[in-house]
């Protein structure tokens, strides 16, 4: 993976101060949209198993481009594990946009009051991959990140989501979605390669495939409609990366009953 980050450098590193100038201008155009409200939620099929599920991260799982958190990731998320796992879902979310792997660590796992839970899903990514993170860096930091949640839950199972796609964004210029887009899918083997280290830990190695997600899509409607802001999903996406989040689960068997 070196020769990996030593290619992805070379290639970007002529197009740095163009991406630098097109970032502050798209910073200066975008509409800033709010977190989501109502960060705790659960869902109730009258089931006598009942799941507790901590949400983790950054601005995608605080809920931007969504109004309500249960119709975001984590709603919809709740929502289909209950489906998948015939269980009852109490859910809370603790995200903060514009947090790097290292805030999420630092500042949001020392809040969480909950002192057991049977599943840490965690949401980072986006926020790294645009202040391009070193590997060594990322590595560092998603380590502290799993002995920090380590600490509190022992034995509970954590599953990374899928890093956003940057590539397809379409508030971002082709520059800066090839640039960004490539460094995020070096960070994704990076963080692929630190789960192997740890037991009980679960992150899916195919990244979303937004080719596919469009054969879905009514005639009517087009890439944007992944999208709240051009930047941050929006319901539709968050309801179709959490249904792939869950059977990632089921496919690795994850036990959780």
């Amino acid at each position: 993976m070196r020769k990996n980050y030593f290619i992805h450098l070379l290639k970007s590193i002529p197009l740095l101060p163009i991406i630098y100038f097109q970032g502050k201008k798209i910073k200066k155009e975008i509409q800033f949209l709010p977190e989501a409200k109502e960060p705790e939620g659960s869902v109730n099929i009258n089931c006598a198993k009942t799941l507790k599920v901590l949400f983790i991260g950054e601005s995608s799982f605080a809920g931007v481009g969504s109004d309500f958190h249960k119709n975001s990731f984590a709603g919809h998320f709740s929502n289909e594990l209950s489906s998948v796992f015939h269980c009852n879902i109490d859910w809370k979310i603790y995200a903060k946009t514009g947090y790097n792997v290292g805030k999420v660590h630092q500042r949001i796992v020392p809040k969480i009051v909950e002192t057991d839970c049977d599943l840490l899903v965690v949401g980072i990514g986006a926020n790294d991959s645009f202040e391009f993170t070193q590997p060594k860096k990322w590595l560092e930091n998603i380590q502290f990140l799993i002995d920090s949640l380590r600490k509190k839950f022992p034995e509970t199972p954590i599953s990374f989501a899928q890093l956003p796609t940057i590539e397809a964004f379409p508030a971002l210029t082709k520059e800066m979605q090839y640039v960004l887009g490539n460094h995020k899918d070096l960070l994704a083997q990076y963080l692929y390669s630190q789960t192997l280290k740890n037991e009980n830990i679960y992150f899916p190695t195919n990244k979303v495939d937004i080719q596919e997600w469009m054969k879905l899509l009514n005639d009517d409607q087009t890439i944007a409609d992944f999208f709240s802001d051009g930047i941050h999903p929006s319901e539709l996406t968050y309801k179709m990366w959490a249904q792939e989040s869950v059977q990632f689960l089921l496919d690795s068997k994850i036990k959780l009953l």
